[in-house]
Order: C-alpha cells, then structure tokens, then sequence
C-alpha cells in the first residue's frame, strides 16, 4: 500500500544502465536513463494563474517588476512575455520564489500598446513550459500632446458652436 522503492541519488551518482529509473534527489524528479544515453525527466508541467501587475505604462522609464503566480515551477526556470502578435521576449531576471511564485523584472519601455495584452510563459530549465491562458498585461502608454498646455480659448458666456480644437495621440 506504500508504493515502490526506487533507486535514488543526485545528478552525480546517476547510472548508465538503459532503462534505468530513479528518484533524482538533487532535481526532485524522477527519471529514467533512455536509449539514447540521456535522462528523460518526469516533470510536472508548470501554469501561469495571475500576475500581480496588470498594466504597464512602457514611457515611464525604468524597470516593471511583476510576481507571477501559478504551479509547478522550478528553480533555473525564466518568464517570457507574449504579444499580442506571438513576439517573445524574456525577463531580464527570472527569481524562484517558490513553486507556486517567481518574479521577474523587465524594463517597461520592452512593452509595446500596439501587442497588448501580453500572455506570460515559464520555461522550466530542462524546456518544459507552461503560457497564461489569456493575456494578462495591458499597456498604458500615456498621450502625447499637441497642443501646447496654457490657456487654449477664451469664450464668452453667450459664445455658441465650437473655440478650441485640442489635439492628443
């Protein structure tokens, strides 16, 4: 009723026998030594729930730091944020909080209005990924004005029709 024992070790002490399976203490996952010579790994695929910063205002200089909750992440692993168009481009840090939470930071001036809104991709160090389901970010990019700021018209109380004309993209 307990299970199967199987081998366990680190990375280091793995064997070199085909069709192999183990417990690997030091990546927390189990794997099996393949036909090939290499290690397949059965890892968990990671999700991406919630971002706790929902709008970026890309003109305002400097770096967006966001949290990123979901399940199964690794420690190793990197956010990756995806336009509208399917363009990717990852954090500039990527930090495990835990296996529930990581945060990245990535300078605001990277998010464009034009791609919102931004689905947010882990990618697990061995490659396993997991994307939002929808986009999670939105771009608020501030006006630019026109007009010169000051006293635009002067209309009377009896005026009709329309004085002013204020121009903002």
């Amino acid at each position: 009723t307990e299970g199967t024992k199987v081998a366990s070790g680190t990375t280091a002490q793995r064997g070199s026998t085909t069709g192999q399976w183990r417990f690997n203490t030091t990546t927390g996952y189990f794997e099996g030594r393949n036909n090939t010579g290499s290690f397949s790994t059965l890892e968990p695929t990671p999700t991406v729930v919630s971002v706790d910063v929902t709008e970026v205002d890309s003109q305002a200089g400097g770096n967006q730091t966001f949290v990123i909750t979901g399940t199964n992440f690794s420690s190793g692993g990197t956010i990756a944020f995806i336009g509208s168009d399917t363009t990717e481009f990852n954090a500039d840090t990527t930090t495990y909080n835990s296996a529930t939470q990581v945060t990245a930071i990535k300078t605001k001036s990277s998010f464009l209005n034009a791609k919102e809104p931004y689905k947010i991709k882990f990618s697990s160090s061995s490659g396993l990924s997991g994307i939002s389901g929808t986009g999670l970010i939105s771009v608020d990019t501030s006006p630019t004005w026109s007009t010169a700021s000051g006293t635009v018209a002067t209309i009377t109380d009896t005026a009709t029709g329309n004085h002013a004309t204020l121009v903002a993209t």
